[in-house]
Order: C-alpha cells, then sequence, then structure tokens
C-alpha cells in the first residue's frame, strides 16, 4: 500500500523538478519531464522515439560523449560533463548533464540524465553579483553612518561611520560600541534598549556621542535586530549626524525669541485680534488698560470700549478698512479695568484674513496729545471769540489790542508747551524728544561729532508705588528729574518717556568719555537719600547708552540699542551704565531662553534643595543648616543658583521659588524631628524681591503653621542691600518677623553699606561673613582687618557671627584666633542632599 501511494508523489517530482530529466535506452529518447521540453524546445509527444544524437551539435561530440558515459557507467560511477546542446531551433544552449544507469546491476537496460541549463544560473549569478555590488556601493557611498553590531562589538561599517566619529578605515573593526558614548552610563543606558527591540521594533533617539578626539554631537540613531528569531547574528544601526540641523533649531529658537522680547519690552501696546476676541497681548498693553499679564487673553474687545454705541461704531470702520485697504488707523476713547477713560489710537495690519485670520493691533496711549488739542482748540476759540469783540474797539482801544495779542501768543506757546512736555515733571515728552535728537545728528553729521543716546529705567520704581503709592511715586519721579536736568549742559536734552524711563540726548560730544562723565553724575546725584512725603528713599537707575555713528545713524536705531544696553545694565546687579555692544542683543536672546526654561522648570518641579552644616568648632558639632536650592536641569545635571537665581529675580519667577524653598526646608526639618534628628535650625535665604513682599509675614506664619516647625527652629537670612532699601518698612518686615519667633540673621555682611545706626534698631541675632573675606583671610591684610572688625562688631552687639566659605584649614585657624566659633564650607562639608545630611546627624559630629 505504501508503494502504491509513492508512486504519484515520485511522478509529481519528475515533472515539476526544476532540472531537466530524460531516460535514454539504445540511444533512442524515451520519457523525460516537462522542464526537460522547455530547455531544448520540444513538445511532449516529440520527444519519444528520437534518436539522442540530435540533441548534440556534432557527430563527434555525440560519440565521444556516448563513449566516455559508457565507460564510466559500465563501472558503476555516475557521470558528469557540461556541453553544448541544440534545441529543436538548431540554437545552441550550454548545459551540465548527469547520467546514471537505471539498474546498477544492469547499465545495459537504459540511463537516466539530468540536464541544467548553466547560462540561466549564469544569468542568476550574475544578477546576485550586480545586487550584492549596488548593495555595496550603496553601503560605501550613504551618507548616513552605517553599522553591524554583534554582542555590541563592531562587525563592519561604512566609511561614513568612520568619517563621523573620526576613525581610520578598520580601526573600530572588533571593538566594543562603548567608544562611541560620553559616559559608562549612557552606554549602560543603551544597553537596556536591546530588550525592547528584540519584539522586533526599530528604536530611534536623538544622544551625543563622542568622536575619537573627544569632540561631541547630536546623532539620530536608529536600530532593529536583523533576524528577531536569531538575535545572535546582529543588529544593524544607522547613524545621522544632527548636529547642523540641532543649530539650525537654536537660530529658530533664537529668532523666535527675539521676536518674543520685542514684542514683550516694546514701549506700546500690541494685541492680536480675530473677530472680537483678543487672542493675545503683550504686557504693555495689558499695563495700559489697568489688568494683569494674561488675564485679557480670549477676552471680548467689547470690554475695552466706554459703551456700546463706540464699540460698534469703531469695529465697523476698523473692520471695513482692513477688508477694503488691509489696514485701518484710527483714534477712539476706550476703558480701563477701574472704569476710567483714556484715548489711544490704534493701527491695524490684517493677517491670514482670507483663511480666517485677524489683524495686529498696535495701540498707543494718546490721552495727553488729545488733551494738549482740546486745550488748543479751547484757547483757540477763545481767542477767536475775544479778538471778534477787540476788532470792533479797535480803533479806541488799540493798547488793549497789542495786550490781547501778547496773550494769544502766550497762550499758543503754553499749548505748544504742553503739546511738546511730559504733565508730571515738565520735561520734553516723547514727541520732542525725536525733534532734538534728529537735530542733534543733523548737526553731528554736519560738524563731525558725535551724539551719546543714553536710556535710563529707575530700578525697582515698581516696589515704590506698590508699597507707599502712586503719589509718593510721582514725587520720587520729579525729584529724579530734577536730578537728571542738573547734570547735563544747557544743549543737551532730558526726556521722560513714560513709568520710569528718560532719555538724555548728549549733543556735540568727542567720544565715549564725556558720555562716561554725565552717567557718573547721574549715578552720583541718585545715590543720595532723599525726602519724599516723609519718606527717606534711595533712587538708582540702569543706564544704557549708544553712540552716533557707532551704534546707529538714525534716532530709531540709536534709542533701540540704549535700549538694549539699559536691559543689559540692570542684568548685571542694576545700579551701573554700559554701552551697547553687538553681543548684548545675542545676551538678550540667552537671558530669553534661560526665562522660558526657567519657568518650565517650576511647572516640573525641577528643583531640589541641599543642605549645608553650620559647626560649632569649640566642639565640633553640628549646630545648624543652611538650605541651598538646587536646579536638575534636565539638559545639564545641576545647575547652581549663581546661574539661575538672577533671572529668578529679574522675572519675578523669585517670588514662587523662593515660597517652595521655603515650605520645602520646613517639611523636610518636620519630617527629621519626627525621625528623632537634633532639634537645630535651619536658614533659609530670602532674595530682595521677596523680601519686600507685603505678605511675607503671613506666608511664614501659614508654612510654620502648616508643617509644624516651631518658629524658632527656622533663620530667614536677609542681605545687607535688602535692610538698607527702604529702612523704615525693611524695619517693620523684620520686627513682625522676630516678634512671630523666627531667628533673623544678615547675609554676606560687609559687602554692603549698612549704617550702625540702623543696624543695632533690627532685632536680629546673627551676623554672616561673606565668602569673599574669608577666602583670602590668610593672604590679603584688609580681608583679616575686616573679617576681624566683623566679629568685633557682633560680640560688641552680642550678635553670633558666621563664617561661610571656610575651605581650609588655615583659615579656620585664623577665625579661631578670632573668636569665631561657627562656621559653614567645605572643609566640613559641602551643600548635600537630605538623605545624605542624615548621616551627619547620625555620626554627631563633624
Amino acid at each position: 500500500m505504501n508503494h502504491k501511494m509513492a508512486v504519484p508523489e515520485m511522478l509529481a517530482v519528475f515533472d515539476y523538478a526544476p532540472v531537466g530529466i530524460v531516460f535514454v535506452r539504445n540511444g533512442l529518447l524515451q520519457h523525460c519531464n516537462r522542464r526537460f521540453c522547455d530547455l531544448l524546445g520540444y513538445a511532449e509527444d516529440e520527444v519519444f522515439g528520437q534518436r539522442a544524437r540530435l540533441l548534440y551539435e556534432s557527430d563527434a561530440d555525440y560519440v565521444r560523449l556516448r563513449h566516455w558515459a559508457r565507460q564510466a557507467l559500465l563501472a558503476g560511477d555516475p557521470f558528469d560533463v557540461e556541453l553544448p546542446m541544440r534545441r529543436r531551433d538548431g540554437s545552441l544552449v550550454y548545459c551540465r548533464l548527469h547520467a546514471a544507469a537505471v539498474d546498477r546491476e544492469n547499465p545495459r537496460g537504459g540511463t537516466v540524465w539530468i540536464v541544467e541549463d548553466l547560462e540561466e544560473q549564469t544569468r542568476i549569478k550574475d544578477a546576485l553579483w550586480d545586487a550584492q555590488r549596488d548593495l555595496e556601493a550603496t553601503f560605501a557611498a550613504a551618507h548616513v553612518g552605517i553599522l553591524l553590531l554583534r554582542d555590541r562589538k563592531i562587525i563592519r561599517c561604512n566609511p561614513r561611520i568612520d568619517e563621523m566619529f573620526g576613525y581610520a578605515t578598520g580601526e573600530i573593526i572588533g571593538r566594543s560600541s562603548r567608544i562611541f558614548y560620553i559616559s559608562d552610563a549612557d552606554f549602560a543606558t543603551a544597553g537596556e534598549l536591546y530588550p525592547l527591540i528584540s519584539a522586533g521594533g526599530t528604536h530611534r533617539r536623538e544622544q551625543w556621542l563622542r568622536r575619537k578626539d573627544g569632540s561631541t554631537f547630536w546623532a539620530l540613531i536608529s536600530g532593529r535586530f536583523i533576524d528577531i528569531h536569531h538575535p545572535e547574528i546582529g543588529s544593524v544601526w544607522i547613524f545621522e549626524d544632527m548636529s547642523e540641523r540641532k543649530r539650525q533649531d537654536e537660530r529658530l529658537q533664537s529668532a523666535l525669541a527675539e521676536q518674543r522680547m520685542i514684542f514683550d519690552n516694546t514701549a506700546f501696546g500690541i494685541a492680536y485680534v480675530t473677530s472680537v476676541y483678543l487672542q493675545r497681548c503683550n504686557d504693555f498693553f495689558s499695563d495700559m488698560f489697568g489688568y494683569p499679564a494674561g488675564e485679557l487673553a480670549g477676552q471680548s474687545v467689547r470690554r475695552l470700549f466706554c459703551d456700546e454705541e463706540t464699540e460698534t461704531d469703531f469695529t465697523g470702520r476698523a473692520e471695513d478698512g482692513l477688508r477694503r485697504h488691509g489696514a485701518f488707523v484710527g483714534e477712539v476713547r476706550v476703558k480701563r479695568k477701574d472704569g476710567s477713560t483714556f484715548w489711544v489710537r490704534g493701527t491695524a495690519q490684517r493677517v491670514a484674513w482670507e483663511q480666517g485670520g485677524g489683524a495686529i493691533w498696535v495701540v498707543e496711549d494718546i490721552s495727553e496729545r488729545r488733551q494738549a488739542q482740546e486745550a488748543l482748540l479751547r484757547a483757540h476759540d477763545d481767542l477767536e471769540v475775544r479778538v471778534a469783540e477787540r476788532t470792533a474797539e479797535l480803533e479806541t482801544a488799540n493798547v488793549q489790542l497789542q495786550s490781547e495779542i501778547f496773550e494769544r501768543m502766550q497762550a499758543e506757546e503754553k499749548i505748544w508747551h504742553i503739546a511738546h512736555h511730559d504733565a508730571l515733571t515738565g520735561l520734553p515728552n516723547r514727541s520732542l524728544l525725536q525733534d532734538r535728537l534728529a537735530q542733534a545728528l543733523m548737526l553731528a553729521e554736519r560738524s563731525n561729532v558725535q551724539v551719546a543716546v543714553l536710556f535710563l529705567d529707575l530700578d525697582r520704581f515698581k516696589s515704590v508705588n506698590d508699597s507707599l503709592g502712586h503719589d509718593v511715586g510721582d514725587a520720587l519721579l520729579n525729584v529724579v528729574a530734577a536730578g537728571l536736568a542738573s547734570v547735563v549742559r544747557d544743549i543737551d536734552t532730558v526726556c521722560r518717556l513714560g513709568g520710569d524711563e528718560f532719555v538724555i540726548v548728549l549733543g556735540s560730544v568727542t567720544g565715549p568719555d564725556d558720555a562716561v562723565m554725565v552717567a557718573e553724575r547721574i549715578v552720583e546725584v541718585l545715590a543720595k537719600p532723599v525726602e519724599v512725603m516723609g519718606h527717606s528713599l534711595r533712587a538708582s537707575s540702569s543706564i544704557g547708552i549708544s553712540l552716533y555713528p557707532d551704534d546707529g545713524r538714525d534716532a530709531q536705531t540709536l534709542m533701540k540699542s540704549a535700549d538694549t544696553a539699559m536691559y543689559t545694565a540692570k542684568s548685571r546687579g542694576r545700579n551701573n551704565f554700559q554701552f551697547f555692544s553687538p553681543e548684548m542683543n545675542v545676551a538678550a536672546t540667552r537671558f530669553f531662553q534661560m526665562e522660558q526654561r526657567l519657568r518650565q522648570a517650576v511647572e516640573r518641579d525641577e528643583f531640589v534643595l541641599h543642605y549645608q552644616p553650620q559647626v560649632d568648632v569649640s566642639v565640633g558639632r553640628v549646630c545648624g543648616l543652611e538650605a541651598l536650592v538646587r536646579w536638575k536641569n534636565p539638559e545639564g545635571g545641576l545647575t547652581p543658583p549663581a546661574d539661575f537665581i538672577p533671572v529668578a529675580e529679574e522675572t519675578g519667577l523669585i517670588i514662587e521659588l523662593g515660597e517652595w524653598v521655603l515650605r520645602e526646608a520646613c517639611r523636610q526639618l518636620r519630617e527629621w524631628y519626627d525621625a528623632g534628628w537634633p532639634q537645630v535650625t535651619v536658614a533659609v535665604n530670602l532674595s530682595p524681591r521677596q523680601f519686600q513682599q507685603k505678605n511675607l509675614v503671613a506666608q511664614v506664619r501659614r508654612i510654620l503653621d502648616e508643617t509644624g516647625v516651631p518658629p524658632q527652629s527656622l533663620e530667614l537670612e536677609i542681605t545687607e542691600s535688602s535692610l538698607m532699601h527702604s529702612v523704615e518698612e525693611a524695619l517693620a518686615q523684620v520686627q513682625a518677623l522676630a516678634d512671630m519667633g523666627v531667628q533673623l540673621a544678615i547675609d554676606d555682611f560687609g559687602t554692603g553699606y549698612s549704617s550702625l545706626a540702623y543696624l543695632k534698631r533690627f532685632p536680629v541675632s546673627r551676623l554672616k561673613i561673606d565668602r569673599s573675606f574669608v577666602r583670602d583671610l590668610c593672604e590679603d591684610r584688609e580681608d583679616a582687618a575686616i573679617v576681624a572688625s566683623i566679629i568685633g562688631l557682633a560680640k560688641t552687639l552680642g550678635l553670633e557671627v558666621v563664617a561661610e566659605g571656610v575651605e581650609t584649614a588655615a583659615q579656620l585657624a585664623a577665625l579661631r584666633g578670632e573668636g569665631c566659633q561657627l562656621c559653614q564650607g567645605y572643609l566640613f562639608s559641602k551643600p548635600r542632599p537630605a538623605e545624605e545630611v542624615a548621616a551627619i546627624f547620625a555620626a554627631g559630629a563633624i
């Protein structure tokens, strides 16, 4: 039964074999399969009974083949040969023939021949060779790096890999792929990806990699296993150098940041409106209408108009102008959030109108100009009436008429003065500034001299308005205006742009030294304390300076350059002046980028506290800790506070960050107390801006109540400069904290300008010697004298003193020699995370 079942299978193999098969007996062709017929061009019924001779090129070939085959077959051996065979149409095809006797015991009983088409095999081989050659060429010429790894060792790579990583050809073959990674940690992390791609997926990521020379670059990496069922074969990885693309992205982000900086810092309101909804506006726009930043976004513009009739009329004219001409300019009376009204001039430009877009509006407060125009019209009408009345009496009252003409001239001069001067300070306004600056530039061009533009912004003026009221702020502005006018020549111009911004134009200067002289005099004049409505105030300013023609040849460019330099002065500690340089635009962009990353860090909770022990060196024990904030920057590890605190202070983010630091320090202290650690104090730094908050005392009390920390366990460190700014207000703030039981310390003592008369009034318990004096204590006599004086002063006032930045045994010995018992610095411990501080408590001593 099995034998019968095998016959159909054998026939199927015979018919569908990929080689030709034919049976020959006594020189005659017998049975053959389809492949044999197709190869030689015969129909199946044409082969049977034919002489085998017709398949060969000549009789000699046939006779020679038959002789060789008979000898091999009679000896019981198989027979193989390669030769041309003749097709039915007479053409030749080169074949390999293999012959074997049907019955080895009786070789004359018939022979089975297997015929293979060598030309087709050659074509297949050639095709495979061509494909292999094309693949190799593609592999070699690819613009991306291609790598074959097996067990994370480099088996093969294309030239682009060698070029990308700076290796010679063949140098990396057989080496571990660790050579591409910056650190062992990066290499280990990459190894964790292999189980993820074993399921058959492709992994993609961007990563910093290292070249042979140690330089690094951004790369896009893609990889997968060659065969997921046989991972031992290896994996293929493609590397693409992303450095240029990253640089392009950075340039794009820089451009966007610059546009954003211009949008946020321009001196007029900008808003984007679609339909009747205000999608976005800058801070100046919000301030102009009396709204907090961000509150107007998404609101209807109707709330900005005095009434529905005014809104309907103005928006109708604006929409008609935008639809017809793509632009619109109009003036309208609007209202602030508090209901007060003022006049604005709106200039609109439509954007993507056909795609349902809206319009960009530039809005300028023209209330003063409108008031001047109205005053001019009223005066004009009044004068016209009076002139008409007097004209009739001209013959009898000529003298009186002359008097009226004189009055009219005076009135017109007064109106002109109102239109071109600031209503509060009496200084020239923006309109007159443009005229004076234009005249100065024309004269400078003719006379080959220079012009200096000084852009001033009062430091922390907003805190005066917020804490003491706008009446005090206005009075202070008048004092500042008088001081500025006192330091310039008659040919120079002092202008108030608005708010706390002033501009000074120095005409016909010989060089930067003239501008430096005026800037130094401004700093000196404003530094003097002044009495303003019962308050002792000090004003300081940040000053930016630009020079014609070096920094600009027109008024607009000079103003912009001076404005940029002014922001640089603010970023460098305020109360100074800076000359414009092209690098400032780059610095402004970097500042904006840091601000954006910092805002994201606050939202993502990327901050941690480290703690540095304060040691009583007389007994060698920890007596307190200072909480120091660190930023876990995903792009670069821990970022020290010196890199981001100034940005946070400038942008106001320090308020939110400072509250988090205070709460987190108290929470951690409570956790340590609950765990049984010693009841030490924790010191927290208060930034100047944080200290000036009106709700600071309530905030501290709330956090202490929430965490359950005793007030005497918290020490707040306040800088000298914070205490000396608005002394009476600072004294009230400090006294309220002391009454609560919170301990207070003056940080960085010796770097400010505190008065001993004021110092003894503050209820502080500790002075902290600034690290700048401790650093050179053993080499600099002046620093040693300052340290000794501070320690002596503290003892006289009954205060403790802490030396910061102690790093060497020599410094410690010098401090102990002066009687300083409390020290802090790397000599004892660097700032540590909370979990490591517990080990210090466990040890019990340093």
